[in-house]
């Protein structure tokens, strides 16, 4: 899983390679009625889980440095990536956090740039919609937590 956009983006990646998946994403809406967008988004959490059976969860850590977010943009992060690591471990599942240095060691990636720069060495062919700076790092962090186990 690798946030951004205000969304986790979602990818499965196996042995073989990616797997096109649906959903694609998962999005926590805030506002006046933010009780009940999370009671939502713990529901779509569950759902995504069943209906892509995954045995680990792995959740991307942000990028260094940057430009800094906003301090809403982090709350709903935190809280999305919360929700849905409490979602995998009731539903069973394994749920780690990835650092990117780490993903960058077990991958043999260079430190300079964005992981993103680094994307076609590991895959190099897109799969799926939302590819690019989205579900192209979660699928990166699932081969670097493969690679690492």
């Amino acid at each position: 899983m690798n946030a951004a956009g205000g969304k986790l983006w979602l990818c499965l990646v196996d042995d073989n390679g990616v797997l096109e998946t649906e959903p694609t994403c998962l999005e926590l809406r805030d506002g006046p009625d933010a009780g009940y967008a999370i009671v939502a988004f713990r529901d779509e959490c569950v759902h995504a889980l069943t209906a892509l059976s995954p045995n680990r969860v792995v959740i991307l850590d942000m990028e260094p440095g940057g430009r800094v977010p906003k301090v809403a943009d982090m709350r709903t992060r935190f809280t999305a990536e919360a929700l849905l690591a409490s979602c995998a471990v009731d539903a069973g599942v394994t749920c780690v956090r990835l650092a990117r240095a780490t993903l960058r060691s077990r991958l043999g990636l260079p430190r300079k740039g964005a992981v993103a720069d680094h994307v076609a060495s590991v895959f190099d062919t897109p799969v799926g919609k939302y590819w690019t700076k989205k579900r192209d790092l979660a699928a990166v962090a699932a081969r670097a937590e493969i690679v690492g186990e």
